[in-house]
């Protein structure tokens, strides 16, 4: 679109120094731990999983990489490219709506049952509605974003794969669809703590969603 400083568009550099920067990721970051933490309480409270606390040097490498790999990639991908792309041509409103969507449809496991499948999907959309209210706080940032997605993603994992046992007979309304690898924010409990971490956040930008 002819811009000349695309970074800054994007999220990736901001006119405030680095520091500010390093303060949205690690606050992204410990809203990942809230949110996983909310997840784990009834979790091992209902006896659904039990501590194990062993975890491999390949394991915490794989987290460190899930959690700043992968929340870069994908948060520079539809928090960055597509919210600007789509907010240059529809408006701001329409394309938090519709990263978030797309953001959705590209997580969903396909040979899952329909109704595991339509939460994954409301919950995922809910989260990348989430994850824009948090770049628009950070004034424009991107780092905030990258803290908490890929905080949820590690954070899971490592939780997965050595520190928590969850049982196989636990509700998918708690711990989410999935078998090996269950998706906490597509069952009936995440979704809920998503819509209550979205209600907290949207009146601080409620004036400035209007604006566009």
């Amino acid at each position: 679109w002819g811009s000349k400083n695309a970074w800054t568009l994007l999220g990736i550099n901001n006119v405030e120094r680095n520091r500010k920067l390093i303060l949205y990721f690690l606050r992204g970051f410990l809203l990942s731990t809230i949110l996983i933490s909310l997840i784990l309480v009834p979790i091992i409270a209902t006896q659904q999983g039990y501590w194990i606390g062993k975890v491999s040097i390949e394991i915490i490498l794989n987290s460190i990489f899930l959690i700043i790999g992968i929340g870069f990639a994908e948060e520079l991908i539809f928090r960055g490219w597509l919210l600007e792309e789509f907010k240059n041509q529809f408006g701001l409103k329409k394309a938090i709506i519709i990263q978030a969507f797309l953001f959705s449809i590209v997580h969903i496991g396909f040979d899952l049952p329909f109704s595991q499948m339509i939460s994954i999907l409301f919950g995922l959309f809910l989260l990348g509605i989430f994850l824009s209210l948090i770049r628009l706080k950070d004034n424009n940032s991107l780092w905030g974003c990258v803290g908490l997605h890929g905080g949820i993603v590690g954070l899971w994992f490592i939780t997965n794969n050595g520190l928590l046992s969850i049982s196989k007979d636990s509700p998918k309304w708690l711990v989410g669809p999935g078998t090996i690898n269950t998706n906490p924010l597509g069952g009936l409990y995440g979704i809920s703590l998503m819509i209550i971490f979205c209600f907290l956040y949207l009146p601080s930008f409620k004036k400035k969603i209007n604006g566009f």
